[in-house]
């Protein structure tokens, strides 16, 4: 049932749910923090949607077999099950960084001191079309973290593939 809620929850924008969301951030007192930007992030359907369906992968005769040497629930999961998923938890946290970073942070947070840098940039190239080679190199700036960012794990997640293949 839980599952079936998170795929639910992937049909929903981010549009639909900013008044719940906003409603949730003023009740815990959240509105102009980085919390409010941070926190919802661990909730993301998408993450949790890809780390059940890499988990389901693993061959259950991995886990018996950890079972049968005389390890507890615990150690089979941070000893075996979680280097399995390493290019799973990769792949999650490119994908939340490139949310994170595209956020500007205007439901949540009001005070100019806290304005996240793609907010910052935003209102560089808001001059109007006498600022396109600005707009081009505010777009150069906001694309250089991400892709490098993807250019360093890419090789993890590759390396990472192709030593963790377990055949039944």
């Amino acid at each position: 049932m839980l599952f079936s809620i998170v795929v639910l929850s992937l049909m929903f924008s981010t549009q639909v749910t900013a008044i719940p969301n906003y409603i949730i951030m003023s009740w815990l007192g959240w509105i102009d923090t980085y919390w409010a930007i941070i926190l919802p992030a661990f909730a993301y359907p998408l993450g949790l949607y890809l780390m059940k369906q890499f988990i389901e992968q693993i061959p259950m005769a991995l886990i018996e077999s950890a079972k049968i040497d005389g390890a507890n629930e615990y150690r089979i999961f941070w000893s075996i099950v979680m280097p399995l998923v390493k290019p799973a938890w990769f792949t999650l946290i490119i994908l939340l960084f490139q949310m994170l970073w595209a956020t500007d942070g205007g439901s949540f947070i009001y005070s100019e001191e806290l304005k996240t840098m793609h907010f910052a940039m935003g209102q560089i190239i808001q001059g109007g079309i006498a600022r396109a080679g600005v707009a081009a190199a505010v777009a150069l700036l906001l694309m250089i973290v991400p892709v490098v960012l993807f250019v360093i794990t890419q090789s993890q997640i590759i390396q990472t593939m192709a030593s963790s293949g377990i055949k039944e």
